[in-house]
């Protein structure tokens, strides 16, 4: 099986920082199509760097809308490359960005939009209303004839999070691209945390072969939460989604009908395609553990919705 390429990134390329999130990170231009991308390096002794690729890999499986994301290097560190996906004469809105708009209008007082997490003005159910507005267009370039608003797809982000257990959906961490005329949500991107990256290899061992149920990874999932709030409750992933599904049944089920028809042995083979030596033997299992335990405890919110069909 062929592996994922690694590409380096000569010393030279380094343009511009990328200020937002707390990895060091910067915009260059790729010589081979003259886009921008952004390189970003992984923290130290996690698996950020490999989640991002076959996250990536797994929207692509379930037709969600993504930024790509590549290994490399640059001066002998090991990052991820993405190639930017906002056009030139438009410009990433993030989230925190939106909502302090909103709570200015409404008014609710000022938004913090410096705080990623422990927000209580985070509102899932009010970011779940701008994603109804009319003029938010699918992204660019996305085409989906099930989906008729920005909150259909907003949905199978709240569903990727709950699969992978990815605890970072802060306000920004999605946005809309805006431009002069036209509005879209953004791709899904960052999803560094997911899929148990940054549990240390001996506490992965020990879930993996834990004869405690307490202990096990089907109650690691259960404790993943997200910054969203529901009024004054932190939500964790699985609550997030239900949530989304309160009026919106119909497409709820269209994303866990491509979920369960989802193969986990094609996501075994995505990990097989990362070369060994970034990414350990117990990583793959854990994180595959924890695709499988997710998907089970979503396909029974289906099994509720459809109970009396």
């Amino acid at each position: 099986m062929k592996k994922f390429t690694v590409t380096d990134i000569p010393s030279y390329k380094y343009e511009a920082l990328e200020p937002l999130g707390t990895k060091r990170k910067f915009w260059f231009t790729n010589d081979s199509d003259n886009y921008k991308y952004l390189f970003k390096i992984g923290r130290d002794n996690t698996g950020e760097n490999w989640v991002e690729v076959v996250v990536a890999e797994i929207c692509k499986l379930l037709n969600i809308p993504h930024a790509n994301y590549q290994f490399a290097t640059w001066q002998d560190k090991e990052g991820t490359i993405s190639k930017n996906f906002v056009p030139s004469s438009y410009r990433l809105v993030h989230g925190n960005e939106l909502l302090a708009k909103v709570h200015e209008k409404l008014p609710l007082g000022e938004y913090p939009v410096e705080g990623k997490y422990k927000v209580r003005e985070y509102q899932l159910k009010l970011i779940m209303v701008l994603m109804k507005h009319k003029l938010v267009k699918l992204p660019i370039g996305y085409k989906n004839l099930n989906l008729n608003t920005a909150l259909d797809l907003f949905i199978s982000y709240i569903l990727l999070d709950c699969l992978i257990s990815n605890a970072d959906r802060h306000h920004e961490n999605w946005g809309w691209i805006a431009g002069e005329k036209s509005i879209y949500l953004s791709p899904t991107y960052d999803h560094a945390s997911g899929l148990g990256c940054r549990e240390n290899e001996e506490t992965k061992k020990e879930r993996l072969s834990s004869k405690d149920e307490r202990y096990q990874v089907k109650s690691f999932v259960l404790k993943a939460k997200t910054p969203f709030y529901n009024k004054t409750k932190k939500l964790k992933t699985i609550e997030a989604f239900k949530i989304c599904i309160e009026g919106n049944e119909k497409i709820a089920l269209y994303w866990l009908d491509r979920l369960e028809i989802l193969n986990l042995d094609d996501i075994k083979k995505v990990f097989n395609k990362i070369p060994k030596h970034l990414i350990r033997t117990t990583s793959i299992e854990f994180a595959m553990k924890i695709l499988a335990e997710n998907k089970k405890r979503l396909l029974e919110i289906k099994k509720e919705l459809t109970k009396n069909d």
